[in-house]
C-alpha cells in the first residue's frame, strides 16, 4: 500500500518538473506540503496528485492502471477542475466528496499562506477572498458531518 503513496509523488515529481507558482518557486512545493497536511493514507495520495490531472494529459485510466484506489480516483474527478466550468461551480463538485474536501481545504490553507508572499496585487487579494470564501463553505461542511457523527441515534445505548 505504501508504494502507491511513493508512485503518487513520483508521477507528481515528473508531472510538474519544471512547473513554478506564481511566485516563481518549484510548483512541486506546493504540492509536497498539500500532502504532508493529509491525515490519513488516502488525503496524502490525493494530495500529491491533486493537480496531476488539470497540468498534464493523464487521465484517470491512466491512475487506474497504476493501481490508485477507485476512492481517491473518485476524490481526485471531483477536485480537478474543469476549463469550462466557474470556481463556483467546481466547488460544487468539490463538496459532493468528504475527501476531496478534506485535500482541497489543504490545498487552499496551502495556498492561502501567506508567510511566503512578499506583495500582494489586486488580482491576489481577489482569489485570495474567493479561496477563503470557499474554504469556510468547506469547513462548515466538514464540522456539520461530525456534528451528526457525534449524536447518538435513539433507542441505542453506550455498551449495547
Amino acid at each position: 500500500m505504501d508504494h502507491l503513496l511513493e508512485t503518487a509523488i513520483r508521477l507528481a515529481a515528473k508531472v510538474h518538473k519544471g512547473q513554478t507558482d506564481r511566485f516563481g518557486k518549484p510548483y512541486i512545493l506546493h504540492v509536497m506540503r498539500v500532502m504532508m497536511r493529509g491525515h490519513d493514507f488516502d488525503e496524502q495520495v490525493l494530495g500529491a496528485l491533486h493537480d496531476v490531472l488539470e497540468r498534464s494529459d493523464l487521465t484517470i485510466a491512466d491512475l487506474e492502471k497504476k493501481g490508485f484506489s477507485p476512492r481517491v480516483l473518485k476524490a481526485l474527478d471531483r477536485i480537478t477542475r474543469h476549463p469550462d466550468e466557474t470556481y463556483e461551480q467546481y466547488i460544487d463538485r468539490v463538496v459532493e466528496d468528504s475527501l476531496a474536501i478534506r485535500v482541497k481545504l489543504n490545498d487552499l490553507a496551502d495556498k492561502m499562506d501567506l508567510l511566503h508572499v512578499e506583495q500582494l496585487d489586486p488580482s491576489d487579494l481577489k482569489r485570495y477572498n474567493k479561496q477563503l470564501a470557499a474554504f469556510h463553505r468547506m469547513k462548515k461542511l466538514v464540522e456539520m458531518a461530525k456534528a451528526r457523527m457525534s449524536v447518538p441515534v435513539e433507542g441505542k445505548r453506550n455498551g449495547a
